[in-house]
């Protein structure tokens, strides 16, 4: 647990979460988008990662297509949740790091079903450490909405991340090594992603000579919210 908890990669990943604009409405919105997106492939993964495992994977394949299960729909949920704002998910695009973050696992999986694991551990950590204190803030932010994306995956996933580690400690260290490099590299495009999905957000938020609304200098209260304020 300690070697993934505490990575270099994962960490900065955490901090840019943490640190994100997410009383900025633009900014949430998009990042609902792109999650409804990259989560529209978790169970294609699942079944992909569960159709290439071999017989002696036995506790991995079942793992896999009970996780099916427990994923199924979720992207709706994101989808639901723009709904409520009043905003269609036809209206957004799928970004190009959206699409580096999740089409390398079909890659990966055909040369190591179990490698899945990493990338399914990097998001559900993110999921365990920040999601709750985020439900918060949209709770205060926007209290006509559910926020059921939110609101699900961190009750969710707790379990989930026990159960992937579980999977991880009866892998081999030369496995255990390449479902690590998956964690880094999953950790890597999702800060990448969340990123460029802010600098998009504050872009369209700009007015006034350039200066964003939400950062002027006439009010403490503009400033938008993080998980970390």
């Amino acid at each position: 647990m300690m070697k993934f908890a505490e990575n270099s990669y994962f960490r900065t990943l955490v901090k840019t979460f943490q640190g994100a604009p997410w009383s900025n409405k633009a900014y949430y919105l998009e990042w609902l988008a792109q999650s409804y997106f990259y989560t529209s492939q978790s169970t294609r993964m699942l079944a992909s990662a569960a159709g290439w495992s071999s017989y002696k994977q036995g506790p991995y394949f079942k793992r896999s297509l009970q996780h099916i299960r427990e994923e199924s729909g979720h992207e709706l949920l994101a989808a639901k949740d723009l709904k409520q704002f009043e905003e269609d998910i036809e209206n957004y695009d799928e970004m190009g790091l959206c699409r580096a973050l999740w089409e390398p696992q079909f890659f990966k999986i055909l040369r190591n079903p179990e490698s899945l694991l990493g990338y399914i551990l990097c998001l559900e950590m993110l999921a365990v450490e920040t999601f709750k204190p985020l439900y918060e803030i949209q709770q205060k932010t926007y209290p006509q909405n559910q926020h059921l994306f939110v609101k699900v995956h961190a009750d969710d996933d707790p379990d989930h991340v026990e159960e992937a580690l579980a999977q991880i400690e009866m892998c081999s260290d030369e496995v255990q090594e390449i479902i690590l490099k998956n964690f880094e590299q999953t950790a890597q495009m999702y800060q990448s992603l969340i990123s460029h999905a802010q600098e998009k957000a504050l872009s369209a938020s700009q007015v006034f000579s350039g200066h964003s609304n939400m950062y002027s200098t006439l009010s403490v209260d503009a400033q938008p919210k993080t998980l970390s304020s």
